[in-house]
């Protein structure tokens, strides 16, 4: 049985866990059609999070996760909703989880951390984890510096566990790129928010839409790092981002995606994006 088929999915894709965008309706098409609908808890409360856990167990039995990110400041209330709902993947960013990981195992909870170089890498398979996200600069959001091309392969050597490729994958031809690097999976973000249950304001997606290479830009957060985003504001916040999710807001919104926005030009079901990048 392979590593993807213990989880419960019929391939191995991950849903990314973004923060504002993942809502139970796009994770629960994602789980029908195969694959890890995964819930993002960035900027939600514990409650929140527990409503859209809930939500989403009452229209599917398949499995689903949840991203953590492990420098919110209720990040303990988190895993605690993690706990209480019997959750079975998390992934993990912005944060090491060691201190969190002796209990997550307690609890049968599998953790793929997101790493975005090999320094990281190697530090993470030093830990109990169950594989790795390897995340390149293609990708939308909080990135680092090394492309998907040259980290993949550098971080497929060093383990036997699962590594998911992560930034510029978005159709079968990019996936099968991805597995001859060494990736034997692949976590999709950008691509999912054209999703017909991807519940982001429609002026996000018709920004997706209209994006021409090149069409996306680096641009600095209120934490001093850099996320990947539509060429539009020039600072990146979390409110910032709520903003672009939820109202389409253009004088300061942040809408995040990853290169592949240049690429992607129609709005689909989530079970024909999963297929696009399967077959």
């Amino acid at each position: 049985m392979e590593w993807y088929q213990k989880l419960g999915l019929k391939f191995p894709l991950f849903q990314g866990g973004m923060a504002w965008a993942s809502n139970p309706e796009l994770v629960v098409a994602v789980s029908n059609a195969g694959g890890l609908g995964i819930i993002g808890s960035g900027g939600r409360s514990a409650e929140q999070l527990q409503q859209m856990i809930q939500k989403t167990r009452q229209i599917t039995d398949k499995p689903f996760g949840v991203n953590l990110m492990l420098l919110e400041d209720n990040i303990a209330e988190l895993i605690e909703v993690i706990f209480q709902e019997k959750i079975p993947v998390i992934t993990t960013g912005a944060g090491n989880p060691k201190k969190y990981l002796e209990n997550l195992k307690k609890h049968n909870v599998q953790v793929f951390p997101v790493v975005p170089n090999a320094k990281i890498a190697r530090k993470m398979l030093q830990l109990p984890i169950a594989g790795l996200i390897v995340e390149g600069l293609e990708a939308g959001g909080h990135v680092g510096t090394e492309t998907t091309f040259t980290l993949v392969p550098q971080i497929a050597k060093l383990t036997t566990l699962p590594i998911l490729a992560a930034g510029g994958i978005y159709d079968h031809t990019t996936y099968e790129a991805a597995k001859a690097m060494g990736a034997i999976g692949v976590q999709i973000g950008t691509a999912f928010l054209l999703a017909k249950e991807c519940q982001i304001s429609p002026i996000y997606k018709q920004k997706i839409i209209a994006s021409q290479n090149p069409g996306t830009k680096l641009a600095k957060t209120a934490s001093g790092y850099y996320a990947r985003v539509l060429k539009n504001v020039a600072e990146t916040t979390n409110q910032s981002l709520k903003a672009a999710v939820q109202k389409g807001d253009i004088k300061t919104g942040a809408f995040m995606a990853g290169q592949i926005a240049d690429s992607i030009d129609a709005e689909m079901s989530a079970e024909k994006i999963v297929n696009r990048i399967m077959f």
